[in-house]
This record gives C-alpha cells, structure tokens and sequence, in this order.
C-alpha cells in the first residue's frame, strides 16, 4: 500500500504530542505487537485522544498515524480518493453515506466471525446497518440522539408550560416565544441526519408504512408522494416568520452558541452539543424534546459510524487489535468519554445525561428516523440532493413539491446510470 500521503511531519508530531510521557504498566501493557498503524479519524484529535491514549497503554510499541478529515461529506470525498488511489488507511469509518460503496467496493475487511460479533457484545441492529448478505463490515459500539432542545428557563419566560406533544401545539409554541420577543427557532438546514423532515416523515409516513421505501424503490409509489406533507409542514414554520431563511448561512457552532446564551428558544440538536452548551453555560435548564408530528412524535438518532478494517491493509494484526480494543469494556468507555454517543454494546453502561436520557430510551424503541439508514442504495447521491433541496426551499426557490420530487429525478437518474 501507499504510505507518502500518511507519514508526514504534521501526523509525526500529532502521534509524539498525543503519547510523550506516558505511563505503561508492565502488568496490562502487550509488547509484543509493534509497527504503525494509520487511522483516517471521524472524530478529530481532542475526541479520538482518550482512545488513542489507552489503546497506546496497552500496546506501547504500536504508533498510531492519525488523520482526520470532518463529517460528513469532507470525510466521505477524501477517504473515497484515498481508497481508489492506493493509499488507504488501515482503519476507517463506515457511515450511512458511504457505507454502499465501501462493502460494493469490497475495500472492508469481514468481521462478522470476530468474537466481539459472535458473543453478543454487538448487537444485532449494527450488523444490519453496516452488512450485507449475513456479513458485518463495521464495528458500531454506540448511537446518536437528537432532536429539539428546549431553553425551559425562556419557556417559563414566555409562560408556555410543559412542552408542545402535537404539532399544533409546536406551532402555538413557536408564536409565543415570538409574542414575548424570543427567536423561536434556529436551524441552519445543513444537515440531512438532524432536520424537522427526517422526524416528521418518520411519524407521518413510516409509522404508518414501514416498507414505504422499499415500495419507492419498487415503483409502488414516489419520493414527491410521500416526502411532500414533511416537508410541507416544515416550511410552514418558514412561512410563519418561527425559522429565518438568514440561517442558511450560518454555522452550526453559531446556533449552538446562540442557544446556549439564551439567544433562541429552541435549536436542532443532539447530544453531541451537550459539553459545548454546558461549558458555556453551566447553570442552563434544557432538554431535548422529540419533533411533535400529527400522528406520533419522532427524534433524529441513528447507530454512530462504525470501524473498519482496510481489505488491502498490510497491518491487518494491528488493525484487529485496534478493534478488539474499542469493543473492550475499557475501549468503550473510553469512546464514551471522547465521542458522547451513548453506548449500546455489552460490557460498559454510562450514565446518561438528564437532558437527553428521554431521547435514548425513545431511539431504543425506534421513535426515530434518519432516511440514510433506509434508504436501500445510491445514500450518497440522495443525501446530497434531499438537503440541497431543503436549502433551496427555505430560501423559497423551489416548493415542497418539488423538493420531493427532485428525489425522484436523483434516483431514476442514478438508477440509469
């Protein structure tokens, strides 16, 4: 395999920093395996360090050559270029955007005979997400949760009590917060996973159907029949002057740090926000709320992206080693520490925060819904096109109807291809 893109100065010095002065212990640390081993990184260096640092304990004389490129798309393109150049990275991550290409690509390792898959330490609903004809390619260790989070102390300031359960009520919600001169909403519309439309057409239209995707995929009905209502009743929320279409052209470190100093009443979001909202605003009364539908009420969540193991690696002992870490009791808790998904492998329970423990236990019952996760083939192509069209129709260029019906256009196009 090709290395030059790996080994230079910058991920040199990033491996010195990350693992000079440590501490081994003779009694846990194995010296027998040895050599580097590069990682292209999902999460960036600060998130990755409690897992690195620990799996550097116990194996001293492994280097990791750490890259990392950020989600979704960057992260997509660049490992994308990597594989087909040759020059891949022993490990990387599998998401619901790439996820078909790389088992399609054959470019994953098989690790369905792997004890971590065998012995009930990773559930079942990992290796449907991350396989394919009883194979598992992706270590999946924990899911994601998001949803609505709510500024309870600006409720109260707006005397709405207790939370909106129907979208009507979300909507009288909306209004008051703009009748008490609070921004009722932020949302910047650059995410596929974490929307109004993903939750609304989960309780709207997947309750009701939960084969409607394969039933598009069959011809039985269409995007624009069945994404028109979700999206349509997102828009209303635009229309009503609750979501500025201005947010486009916002970052998504700005809407958190705008709920967190009391600028808005409600933003889109999940529990990867939480240390940030925390650390600059400790004393802050929030929760994260499911998105209120008509027929039930759905959060955004999915199973978290999931490991892999290069197929054309040389280092495939230590990739092993890699992964058999992070499935450990000890590797999981060390995720859980640096990534914030909540852990849903066997062998380390964490305890959740308050703010989002309702939003874990309805993802476990699967009130939630994220259309990469259902979307049986061309994810990628479809991501790229469901959000360019949601963009395009806050900043009211195109309907509803024609944001859905653009998806149609996308997968008779790919579909020919």
């Amino acid at each position: 395999m090709k290395r030059k893109m790996w080994a230079t100065a910058l991920a040199a010095s990033m491996v010195i920093s990350a693992f000079s002065g440590m501490t081994v212990s003779a009694e846990e640390a194995d010296s027998d395996l040895s050599g580097t081993l590069t990682i292209l990184s999902w999460y960036d260096e600060t998130k990755a360090a409690p897992v690195l640092e620990a799996f550097k304990e116990k194996y001293p004389n492994v280097n990791v050559d750490f890259q990392y490129s950020p989600p979704v798309q960057d992260y997509v393109e660049k490992l994308s270029t990597l594989l087909y150049s040759g020059a891949g990275p022993d490990i990387f991550y599998m998401s619901l955007e790439n996820r078909e290409d790389l088992i399609k690509g054959n470019y994953c390792l098989d690790l369905s005979e792997e004890s971590y898959m065998t012995d009930g330490t990773i559930p079942d609903s990992v290796k449907t997400t991350y396989g394919k004809d009883g194979k598992a390619y992706a270590l999946a260790v924990d899911c994601w949760v998001g949803g609505i989070l709510i500024n309870e102390d600006l409720f109260e300031q707006a005397g709405i009590e207790g939370e909106p359960t129907t979208w009507d009520e979300f909507l009288e919600v909306c209004q008051k917060l703009q009748d008490a001169g609070i921004t009722p909403i932020m949302d910047n519309c650059q995410d596929a996973a974490v929307n109004f439309t993903a939750p609304l057409y989960g309780s709207e239209v997947v309750s009701k159907n939960p084969t409607v995707v394969q039933d598009i995929y069959d011809g039985k009905t269409t995007f624009k029949d069945t994404w028109t209502e979700p999206i349509t009743m997102w828009k209303e929320l635009i229309d009503k002057g609750y979501l500025s279409s201005d947010l486009l052209g916002s970052t998504s470190d700005e809407v958190v740090t705008a709920f967190a100093t009391g600028q808005v009443g409600m933003i889109l979001s999940g529990s990867w926000n939480l240390d940030t909202i925390n650390s600059i605003n400790p004393d802050m009364n929030y929760k994260c709320i499911p998105v209120p539908g008509i027929s039930e009420n759905y959060f955004c969540g999915a199973i978290n992206v999931g490991l892999c193991i290069n197929s054309a690696s040389e280092n495939t002992e230590l990739a092993k080693a890699f992964l058999d870490f992070a499935a450990s009791p000890e590797g999981l808790e060390k995720q859980y520490q640096g990534y914030g998904g909540f852990t849903i492998a066997e062998g380390y329970t964490p305890d959740l925060p308050a703010q989002i423990t309702d939003a874990v236990e309805a993802v476990k019952e699967g009130k939630y819904y994220i259309p990469m996760a259902d979307w049986l083939s061309y994810t990628e192509s479809l991501r790229l096109t469901y959000i360019q069209s949601l963009q395009d129709c806050m900043a009211g260029t195109i309907t509803p109807e024609e944001a859905a019906t653009r998806l149609d256009d996308k997968l008779a196009e790919v579909s020919a291809e």
